[in-house]
């Protein structure tokens, strides 16, 4: 039997985002026949453990010793500390499980952040990193929507660059690794600019044929009249008051109203930008939901309006477009590349000035354009049915694993 070694540092069966990627990758390379040893964090164990797994799928959990699992939530500096220190650990017991068992490929999936590397290449065999991303930083122009946070911001892109060149996990892995697959043109242009060679791009996000609807959803929204959502955890970087300053350029059109799920560190300033703007009337906020209740959202709302400042491959995008909601945002990393014309409206990053003017604009082209709303929702639908996990682990798979 082919045999899978994978990491995915991050990997859990009740949540989106990262740990959901991992989780998917482990079921989903065990579906295809292969003998798959995941070695993932004990703090999933309990949701995975709920799961009725193939027998062909392993679960190794690595615990850091002497303490060191503190080390996780005492800084950001802690944190990647953390994460290269878990990274060499899950490296020894894999290595002692190849002493026993012959493996095929050795596959890093999570985290997807190509700075942060991996040590699964000093194994010795085939060995596959990514889809990652990485590359992607925030526009300067906008530093004010980060408000205190900005130098945090800036702080994250040096430590980057210096974790490619300086990393241990990193720089070696590069040189060792058979392919490296990003998931978006900033994380190749970065890689490529240090000398990394075959780079392949991939989209890191895609959907369990169970996240879709039972029938394909068309938005039709009725002329004047749009329902825009926006999902997500209130990072510095999600742009949530640019979205409040687009809806105060719309708070004289009563019936375009956005409706706000998720909740984090920007939530006190994104409520008092509410009361500050006036907004209370077409900006409603719901709080954090459970993550299988959001696509009653993605069913109910028309169109997904989606400001990040910095992402990688947002999978609220396609998520989003699995409902069929077409997609306004920045025409900026992962979410630039994800959404093309016919899917949504990307508008310019080059500054907030002519990004505000230009998300306005698109909001008001789809409220009188119910037909565009119709064509786009078709096309997003169709877009995202070729998100589905299972295609998209076959495709890299058929493209980039050694013979099966």
């Amino acid at each position: 039997m082919f045999r899978v070694i994978l990491s995915a540092f991050s990997c859990d069966p009740s949540k989106g985002s990262e740990p959901g990627l991992g989780w998917n990758w482990a079921i989903g390379l065990a579906s295809r026949g292969f003998e798959v040893h995941c070695f993932t964090r004990n703090i999933g164990k309990t949701e995975i453990e709920k799961q009725i797994t193939p027998e062909n799928l392993y679960f190794h959990y690595i615990t850091l010793p002497l303490g060191l699992e503190r080390l996780y939530r005492f800084s950001t500096a802690g944190m990647y500390a953390y994460y290269i220190l878990w990274q060499w650990f899950a490296w020894r017991k894999a290595r002692i499980l190849k002493r026993n068992l012959k493996i095929d490929i050795a596959h890093h999936v999570s985290w997807g952040s190509a700075q942060m590397g991996s040590f699964m290449h000093k194994l010795g065999v085939p060995f596959i990193f990514g889809p990652a991303g990485g590359g992607q930083e925030a526009p300067l122009a906008f530093k004010k929507y980060f408000k205190e946070h900005w130098a945090a911001e800036e702080k994250r892109a040096k430590v980057t660059r210096l974790m490619l060149r300086y990393n241990p996990a990193c720089s070696p892995m590069f040189m060792k690794a058979q392919t490296v697959i990003v998931s978006n043109p900033d994380t190749f242009k970065m890689l490529d600019s240090f000398g990394v060679k075959n780079i392949k791009v991939s989209l890191d996000a895609a959907l369990p044929d169970s996240f879709f609807p039972q029938h394909p959803i068309i938005k039709s929204p009725q002329k004047g009249k749009l329902n825009l959502l926006w999902t997500g955890r209130f990072l510095p970087r999600k742009g949530v008051l640019l979205l409040l300053d687009v809806m105060k350029e719309l708070k004289e059109y009563k019936d375009i109203v956005l409706t706000v799920v998720g909740d984090g560190e920007m939530k006190e300033s994104f409520l008092d930008k509410i009361k500050e703007y006036q907004l209370q009337d077409t900006v409603l906020w719901k709080g954090k939901v459970p993550f299988e209740e959001i696509k009653k959202y993605y069913r109910d709302y028309d169109v997904f309006f989606f400001t990040s400042l910095r992402d990688s491959c947002p999978p609220q995008c396609i998520e989003a477009m699995a409902y069929g909601m077409p997609v306004i945002t920045l025409n900026l990393h992962g979410q630039g590349f994800i959404i093309n014309d016919q899917t949504g409206i990307r508008c310019s990053a080059d500054n907030p000035e002519i990004a505000i003017g230009e998300l306005k604009a698109a909001i008001l082209k789809l409220s009188q354009n119910p037909e565009l709303v119709k064509q786009m929702s078709e096309a997003a639908t169709e877009f995202a049915l070729k998100q589905k996990w299972e295609e998209k682990i076959n495709t890299i798979v058929e493209q980039y694993y050694p013979t099966v």
